[in-house]
């Protein structure tokens, strides 16, 4: 089956977008990337293990809120261009603001639309935009979520939002990791606790008070892998911290190599941002499959999976008091093993990728035998 993805950003690549169209190429597949690459920065065309990328090259930035709207436009007008110029047999729409040219095109061209799902798009947006914008976004996926064939999401939460969008189907394909180990490596020798954070450095993660907790002290350790519109505020309030340190960006896989070298892996989370409720970040994953305990905040999914897992600790509060006391707690050898052990067997068990990629595979399996017949 002929498959064109669209995709918001460049493809650096995306772990997610990555991990899926090497699973529905390897499944026999031929999937084609459309990327908006708004830098400028990358190659116009490449192959990613088989995968053919093409990239849209309208220059811009992220988080421009309403100065955005015209690039979308005339990035929507490309995609479309580049649809009707390669014909396919399957549109796959990577989150919403790629949705509107690919129901367009789809329903032109009388071919499935999957709909990818990765966040509650408009409350992720919702701190960039004047209400009245929001609003329209929330219309929009609105009315062309039923419009598609399916849609995918990356957890449970999520795909009940989406079926309460009346969805015609909801198929869950989380951020599950390909396991590296076949058992969880035992854990460095402590002290220090060494603490790993990666993801964006955005306003609605709460490290800030993980670095003021710690700051300073030998007895921890914190890699901050990541990068984001934060970063200068962070650096600044962990400035003269020996124990601190900030990588910048990595790839998943060194970042991975960094999570094996670590004790715990740490992500908060603010409530305040509604998009936060639907959180499975890839640093979850990433930590049970290594094995390391996870320390997170009481918000969104990864909280009731921490939980119901336990597999690391959920933050009531983060005064100061209480994170040193969590942390304190895995420098019993028997705690951190009890934790690592269980992340490690559920990751097996229910949170990997060979299971969630078939779920892919399967649904386009479906679509690959429905496909022509009404």
């Amino acid at each position: 089956m002929k498959i064109t993805m669209l995709l918001s950003n460049g493809f650096g690549p995306d772990p997610r977008v990555a991990a899926e169209a090497v699973a529905l190429q390897s499944a026999g597949h031929q999937v084609t990337i459309f990327a908006w690459d708004r830098t400028g920065s990358m190659p116009e065309q490449e192959e990613y293990q088989g995968v053919k990328v093409i990239r849209s090259q309208i220059r811009t930035t992220y988080s421009r809120g309403p100065m955005q709207v015209c690039c979308f436009l005339k990035f929507w007008q490309e995609c479309r261009s580049f649809l009707q110029k390669n014909p396919t047999q399957a549109i796959h729409c990577h989150d919403l603001d790629t949705l509107w040219p690919g129901v367009a095109e789809g329903r032109l061209q009388k071919v499935p639309i999957i709909f990818d799902a990765h966040e509650a798009y408009p409350d992720m947006v919702a701190h960039l935009f004047p209400r009245p914008m929001v609003a329209a976004i929330r219309l929009l996926e609105k009315r062309l979520v039923p419009q598609t064939t399916a849609v995918i999401t990356v957890g449970q939460i999520l795909a009940r939002r989406f079926e309460r969008l009346k969805a015609r189907r909801v198929v869950v394909v989380g951020n599950y990791k390909k396991h590296l180990w076949d058992k969880p490596s035992e854990a460095p020798d402590c002290p220090p606790l060494r603490i790993i954070y990666v993801g964006g450095l955005n306003r609605d993660r709460l490290l800030a008070p993980l670095i003021m907790a710690i700051a300073g002290t030998t007895r921890y350790q914190l890699l901050i892998v990541g990068d984001g519109l934060e970063r200068a505020k962070l650096e600044e309030l962990a400035a003269g911290a020996d124990n601190i340190q900030f990588t910048g960006f990595l790839p998943q896989e060194r970042a991975r190599e960094f999570i094996n070298l670590s004790h715990l892996v740490y992500y908060g989370v603010a409530a305040e941002y509604p998009n936060n409720q639907y959180s499975t970040p890839n640093s979850l994953f990433l930590a049970m499959t290594a094995g390391r305990p996870m320390l997170t905040t009481a918000v969104g999914e990864i909280a009731t999976i921490v939980q119901a897992e336990h597999c690391g600790t959920v933050l009531s509060d983060l005064h100061k008091d209480e994170i040193v006391k969590a942390l304190e707690r895995y420098y019993d050898p028997v705690f951190w093993k009890e934790h690592s052990r269980n992340g490690f067997q559920a990751s097996l068990t229910k949170y990997n990728w060979e299971k969630a990629s078939q779920n892919l595979i399967s649904l386009y399996r479906e679509l690959e035998c429905n496909h022509g017949q009404g």
